[in-house]
């Protein structure tokens, strides 16, 4: 059987988005830009804004 896992909200999305926006500068301001764990942190943020806008899009479309 498959575990159901629902759909983050937009507020949670927004909190999650908040944070790891905060990690990502805290990491390039400490290791740069260029650094592995501040390209990994910027890809996660790419994805959570993904899946904001994707919601929101939805939310808006029915």
């Amino acid at each position: 059987m498959q575990d159901f896992k629902p759909e983050p909200t937009l507020q949670v999305l927004g909190v999650a988005i908040a944070v790891k926006k905060k990690e990502m500068i805290d990491l390039g301001m400490t290791y740069g830009l260029t650094d592995i764990r501040t390209i990994q942190c910027s890809q996660h943020l790419d994805h959570l804004l993904n899946l904001y806008t994707g919601n929101k899009n939805f939310s808006m479309t029915g």
